[in-house]
């Protein structure tokens, strides 16, 4: 501590003292506002403390060196004040490790000049200073792996709103919600030890069971698990009482107020369909859900922030408790019963398409956060900001009325798909733009947590946050399909490794299962798409090893969306025969040029759109087109929109006789092209009902009566679910067996 000579005091001065410098950066939040606080208090007319003060800097002058340590001489004269400010170093603390969400630096080297200001005097008397330090002392200790939890990536108020603190609203409640009891699913999953033979087995799952069941609610599921030993026996119970499913006693007290205004559901629970979902949720099971529409979606994500609230709460509880029971015993070793935190804080990771997305998430968590209490409705940091950046204004938003219903619902709000927030929860408070190794929550596009993990050979990469995720929630993710998928690979790929920084851990508080490298094996994983499509169901083979089990939900038997087809149509289905699914692309390629393409070649048979779901398949019949120099128009995601209305133009008058057409282009903007004649479904799409759209592009009033229409569609063994969701669950059966490889249906008023 600097040392400091007080002048004599003087009447018109009053009893002020000299003014310190003290770099403020060095310090959390709470304690920059626990100096401004002390500054503006008056000082005490009694002169003895500031004769006592006197003599203790006189004494300091002597050793200068040693300051530290003359504020420490006994318990009953020790000033916590004083010894705050002993620690302060001069130097600003390398913020090389912490990981900001959504790119903030440049608000962040402003805040720091900001703070950089003259501090208010400190007043002789701290007696009242003492339990205001001691208090946040023992809330600082919440997590004993994060060195300055209150220190947000993004420190700024704006427009008077003001930061919350954990320690103004969380207060320790004496009640029995705060209890974990030892028949909380949360404490059976994570405090079990596995054995190593059966962490061997785990990642394999060669010896895996299964069974059918039925979930009241919401449908037939394939239940896996590893062992019988590790097999979870459920026990439905009534979605009104979820205290007996050990949910938090807040969270159930804005249940019923959150469905009604977010879902539009009047109910004073769960609904059944968000009670069979979350009861297996609650469970830490895996779960792959693969009928989401509009109208389902809004519940299930209710249901997931839920269950991902509740988690990270009675984690926070958990690790309070023992902070607690530690500083009861007074020594500083651990036992192992007191393990409870992993490499990293963040807990849950949420994967999403677009910013719209993220922000109903978001709304979801701060209206079942939502205190009752009138005095905390401010309990939402950067909450302003929040819905500057994540809404979209209302003369951007789209017309409604000239697209389907599904492309609407799907693209409606800001759709931005490059974005990364951390958010940081209490039990009464939400915290928004923390730091990543400061978050409990990390919401993220796969294209916002690319950039930031990098790939191998970069030298700025982090992917350290992702060592102790303990819940995976993907969300939409037909969506991300149609991004890029591999996005999602690459961060699957980068779970649960090796952290390249200690980043501050207490490594007797960390699970023994997780120094053991077996956190894939704890992790949950949830995943939530519209289809099923073999690329997500390999991610939840491969890359979910969940030794509680998981359960994969069985899409119901369709009569195929070819039966929404108005125009009169004859379709001829080809069966491509392929030894794997690797040499697929490979003999589809060899099949078209060869079979279908040379027919559709002759003389007078023109105007024909070939769709191609993937892009390296549309690439890849672009280039034969050019080489065997065939006049061709194309349309793909990248085609700019003066391109695409040229394109549609010249096909429409008959100038260019061939058109490749991509999915993804259709998928984002479901535009009409007119004048097909003849249309190639080089691969099955995607989304079963763009089949149907597509086929009745062909009906169109301008082009004259009798005019002969085709449309010609391959397939394979290995897209049976795509080809269930046009054709039929039954037709499929037969057309995959079938000893013939050509099929046709007519469709239309008289077919």
């Amino acid at each position: 501590m600097p040392n400091v000579k007080r002048k004599p005091q003087q009447k018109n001065q009053g009893n002020k003292r000299k003014r310190r410098q003290i770099d403020l950066g060095a310090l959390s939040k709470k304690h920059r506002k626990l100096y401004r606080e002390e500054g503006k208090r008056p000082m005490k007319k009694e002169t003895e403390n500031i004769v006592a003060e006197e003599t203790d800097v006189k004494a300091n002058e002597n050793n200068v060196n040693s300051e530290e340590d003359s504020y420490s001489s006994s318990d009953e004269e020790h000033n916590p004040y004083q010894q705050l400010l002993s620690q302060l170093v001069p130097s600003r603390l390398d913020n090389k490790s912490h990981v900001d969400s959504d790119e903030s630096e440049s608000s962040e080297s402003n805040e720091e000049l900001e703070d950089d200001e003259d501090v208010e005097e400190i007043e002789a008397d701290t007696k009242d200073l003492d339990s205001e330090v001691e208090s946040e002392a023992e809330d600082d200790s919440e997590h004993a792996n994060d060195d300055g939890d209150d220190d947000d990536s993004d420190n700024r108020e704006e427009d008077g709103e003001e930061e919350v603190e954990d320690d103004e609203v969380d207060d320790v409640d004496d009640d029995t919600d705060n209890i974990l009891l030892d028949t909380d699913p949360f404490l059976h999953h994570f405090e079990r030890v596995l054995d190593e033979d059966v962490a061997e087995k785990l990642t394999s799952c060669s010896a895996c069971q299964s069974e059918d069941v039925k979930v009241p609610g919401v449908g037939v599921a394939q239940h896996k698990w590893p062992s019988p030993a590790l097999k979870v026996k459920h026990s439905y119970k009534d979605d009104k009482r979820l205290k007996e499913l050990h949910v938090k006693e807040a969270l159930c007290g804005t249940l019923a107020e959150t469905n009604r205004k977010l879902c539009n559901v009047s109910t004073d629970g769960l609904t059944p369909f968000q009670s069979g979902l979350f009861q297996i949720f609650n469970n830490y099971q895996d779960v792959f859900y693969s009928e989401r529409d509009k109208d389902k979606g809004e519940q299930l994500r209710l249901a997931y922030c839920l269950h991902a609230l509740n988690h990270v709460l009675k984690t926070r509880k958990q690790v309070v408790a023992h902070n607690t029971k530690i500083k009861q015993k007074g020594h500083q070793d651990v036992d192992d019963d007191f393990r409870d935190q992993g490499l990293t804080r963040p807990k849950v990771l949420m994967i999403v398409p677009f910013r719209d997305s993220a922000k109903k998430i978001v709304d979801i968590l701060i209206e079942l956060l939502n205190p009752t209490d009138q005095t905390m409705q401010s309990f939402v940091s950067n909450k302003k900001r929040f819905y500057q950046e994540y809404t979209l204004p209302e003369e951007d938003e789209p017309k409604k009325g000239y697209k389907p219903e599904d492309f609407e619902a799907t693209f409606e709000g800001n759709i931005d798909d490059h974005f990364r927030i951390g958010l940081g929860v209490a039990k009464k408070t939400l915290k928004l733009y923390t730091q990543f190794y400061m978050s409990d929550i990390i919401l993220a596009s796969p294209l916002g947590l690319r950039r930031l993990i990098g790939a191998e050979g970069e030298k700025e990469r982090d992917y350290d946050f992702l060592s102790s995720i303990e819940m995976l929630i993907i969300d939409q993710a037909d969506v991300l399909m149609m991004q890029n998928w591999d996005h999602v690979l690459h961060i699957m790929r980068h779970l649960h490794l090796q952290p390249q920084e200690s980043h501050g851990v207490d490594f007797s508080r960390v699970r023994m299962w997780t120094l053991n490298g077996w956190s894939k094996f704890y992790r949950q994983t949830l995943l939530f798409s519209a289809v099923s499509v073999p690329e997500m169901s390999a991610l939840f083979n491969k890359h979910c090893h969940n030794y509680a089990g998981k359960y994969q939900f069985l899409r119901k038997p369709s009569t195929g969306t070819i039966c929404q087809i108005a125009a009169q149509l004859p379709q001829v289905f080809h069966r491509i025969e392929s030894s794997s699914y690797t040499n697929l692309p490979d003999d589809r390629f060899e099949f078209f040029i060869k079979k279908v393409f040379p027919q559709h070649s002759k003389a007078g048979i023109q105007q024909t759109l070939i769709f191609i779901p993937s892009y390296f398949d549309f690439v890849r019949l672009r280039n034969y087109f050019k080489r065997e120099g065939i006049n061709v128009l194309q349309v793909s995601e990248y085609t700019e929109d003066k391109a695409v209305n040229t394109a549609r133009n010249l096909f429409f008058h008959h100038k260019v006789p061939y058109m490749l057409y991509t999915e993804r282009f259709h998928f984002y903007k479901r535009v009409r092209v007119r004048g097909i004649r003849h249309l190639i479904f080089y691969s099955l799409p995607q989304y079963p009902h763009l089949y149907s759209e597509v086929c009745n592009m062909m009906q169109d009033s301008k082009v004259k009566a009798g005019a002969d229409y085709s449309c010609t569609v391959l397939y394979s063994k290995f897209d049976a679910q795509r080809l269930a969701e046009i054709v039929g669950t039954e037709r499929a059966g037969v057309m995959l067996t079938s000893q013939k490889s050509v099929h046709m249906f007519v469709s239309g008023e008289n077919g």
